[in-house]
């Protein structure tokens, strides 16, 4: 029961950090003359190399 406790402060403490990082940024507010290129482009083997951490995930779990 501590470990659940423990893991549910985490996950809360993590979501409201993310929520925090997000409105600050919204405060500030941006740049207009940013040019939207990206700096590496997301091609197709971005799901093989999800499904291949998943497989290694799970793999590593199993042990």
């Amino acid at each position: 029961m501590k470990s659940l406790y423990k893991y549910l402060i985490i996950m809360f403490l993590a979501v409201s950090f993310t929520a925090e990082a997000q409105s600050l940024e919204d405060a500030l507010g941006f740049n207009d003359n940013v040019q939207d290129i990206p700096a590496a482009p997301i091609n197709g083997l971005i799901g093989i190399a999800l499904a291949a951490g998943a497989y290694l995930g799970f793999k590593k779990l199993k042990k």
